[in-house]
């Protein structure tokens, strides 16, 4: 008489990947039962709702880079960088311990060094610059430097994905970008960052309604929800996505 709706996360294969890497013999093995894991699923709704009774979509809120160390690249421990952002102040505020916590990308600084920052531009800049220096860093920024809407809608990939990233409440003062293969953890892998490798997903959608097919438009995992409900007779109010059945 309805219509139900269930979502289940895989999250083994995230655990995993951290640890291990993408391509590593536990991913291959995981990945082996999860598919066989996706198939007893897939059977029981056959059975129970016949194959025309249910559409599935399948995503994944993030990639995932390479092992740095199999791909070229290499890694910049948050440690250095805090510790770069303590030397750069010196001179300024004399000794002292200005970057208190990491959070991948997120620097966050002592209580009031952002402020002081941005009425220093010379401190702000000698920060800014010892983080730049060191290896495997692209960018970095006060979070003010990002933080607007006109940022968002920037020509700049780069400042327009660390907006995009960017939530006042409880992003960090500076904001930094590796290099492309670069991880800034001591973990096998990890994501976070604007490249290919972490941003690209696939969208899948398969049962009744859906035309087999590979279509190259473009997308995003915000589509899936307002296409399962064209899908299913649904409406919502308004969503992110869109139905890609329009398309």
């Amino acid at each position: 008489e309805g219509t139900d709706f269930i979502s289940v996360s895989f999250s083994s294969l995230d655990l995993l990947g951290h640890q291990y890497g993408p391509a590593s013999h536990e991913a291959q093995d995981l990945l082996f039962r999860l598919d066989r894991t996706i198939g007893a699923l897939l059977e029981h709704l056959d059975a129970r709702l016949g194959r025309d009774g249910y559409v599935l979509a399948l995503s994944a809120d993030h990639g995932v880079a390479d092992v740095p160390e199999q791909t070229g690249g290499g890694r910049e421990p948050a440690a250095d960088i805090m510790s770069a952002i303590d030397k750069a102040l010196v001179p300024f505020f004399g000794p002292g311990k200005y970057a208190v916590h990491a959070a991948y990308t997120d620097i966050y600084l002592a209580a009031g060094i952002l402020e002081k920052l941005q009425r220093s531009p010379k401190a702000s800049a000698a920060v800014l610059d010892a983080i730049r220096a060191l290896p495997g860093i692209a960018h970095a920024f006060r979070r003010d430097e990002i933080d607007s809407e006109a940022v968002r809608r920037s020509d700049d990939p780069v400042k327009r994905a660390a907006a995009l990233n960017f939530y006042a409440p409880r992003s960090a003062d500076l904001i930094i970008v590796p290099e492309r293969n670069w991880l800034l953890s001591t973990a096998a892998t990890t994501h976070g960052t604007l490249y290919p490798y972490d941003q690209r997903v696939p969208v899948i959608f398969f049962g009744a309604g859906v035309k087999p097919g590979v279509y190259e438009a473009p997308a995003t995992p915000a589509d899936i929800a307002p296409t399962l409900a064209a899908l299913a007779g649904a409406t919502f109010a308004a969503t992110d996505g869109a139905p890609l059945l329009r398309r």
